[in-house]
């Protein structure tokens, strides 16, 4: 079948309307729906239901629409493949990063990255550490930017400590806790606590945290996954506490408003690290993105 059909499919399906596919590809009605009877007289069945508010594909449509879906993305790669070579780009770096990360030292990086003009192109994917993971193993990333201690036995893959971290309990600045030195953990005991386990890539670590400091009866009012800047705004704003990477959020301790609390008690490390797979450690594009993060860590000091 031709390739056409199937793209001209896949945007039909993805807006819902034959004439704002039409819109978008820049042809008429009638051309699409020449191409929907095609496609559906060489597969002796329909592709599309019409109803009320607009279109959408039955299972077979749905098939084709995702084969359209994959021949577009291939096309866009080659554009954007062409595209780095016409401004002397040499090649393209499939970048992951956890969401705590993007949410707070990683934007600065790549902005500053943008200025010094890198010699390659960057595609960055912002999710959980676990997904990321998974993202490297199906050759979906050539690295991620994580946390080091991730209790992921990924024989294929091979990780490197970024920087060093360790885990506090963050409030909001204005908390009574938060100007205090050797705070006791039973202060802390009638705080709402916020949990963001699967955010941080660290499952378990607020309830491990709890029991280390002896709140064994303590439960966390909120399980948080997804955007963490609702969790700053919690903090903020209520009697919350939350456990938080120290040195990546001290860093923004102002813009967020908030503020560790310094425990008697030690907390376990939660180093950053840098991700890739075991054959792509040594390209060269890796090491010069290794070299860009070790001097931009470096001027914001978190070596």
């Amino acid at each position: 079948m031709d390739a056409k059909y199937l793209t001209q499919l896949a945007v039909i399906v993805e807006l819902g309307s034959v004439t704002k596919a039409a819109q978008k590809l820049n042809v008429t009605q009638p051309t699409l729906s020449r191409t929907v009877k095609i496609i559906e007289d060489r597969i002796g069945g329909a592709v599309l239901r019409r109803g009320r508010y607009g279109v959408t594909a039955t299972e077979i449509g749905q098939q084709l629409a995702e084969e359209g879906r994959e021949i577009l993305v291939s096309s866009d790669r080659a554009r954007t493949a062409i595209q780095q070579w016409k401004h002397g780009l040499s090649g393209e770096i499939r970048i992951g990063v956890g969401p705590m990360l993007a949410a707070t030292i990683m934007g600065d990086f790549f902005a500053q990255s943008l200025i010094d003009r890198p010699a390659f192109g960057f595609k960055v994917v912002c999710e959980t550490a676990a997904k990321l993971v998974n993202r490297l193993n199906n050759d979906l990333l050539d690295v991620a930017i994580i946390p080091y201690e991730l209790n992921l036995n990924e024989e294929t893959l091979h990780r490197q400590v970024l920087f060093q971290d360790r885990l506090s309990v963050f409030v909001g600045k204005d908390d009574p806790l938060a100007g205090k030195t050797g705070v006791a953990a039973q202060a802390l005991s009638q705080h709402h606590w916020i949990s963001i386990g699967e955010t941080s890539g660290l499952f378990g670590t607020t309830r491990e945290t709890l029991d280390l400091l002896g709140l064994q009866d303590v439960n966390p009012a909120i399980e948080h996954t997804g955007d963490v800047n609702m969790i700053f705004r919690m903090l903020e704003k209520s009697n919350a506490c939350c456990v938080l990477p120290f040195r990546q959020l001290g860093v923004f301790q102002e813009r967020f408003k908030i503020a560790p609390v310094d425990l008697e008690i030690a907390l376990d490390a939660r180093n950053v690290g840098l991700w890739t797979t075991k054959h792509g450690r040594d390209r060269p594009e890796i090491a010069e993105l290794l070299r860009r993060l070790n001097t931009y860590f470096s001027g914001i000091g978190l070596f």
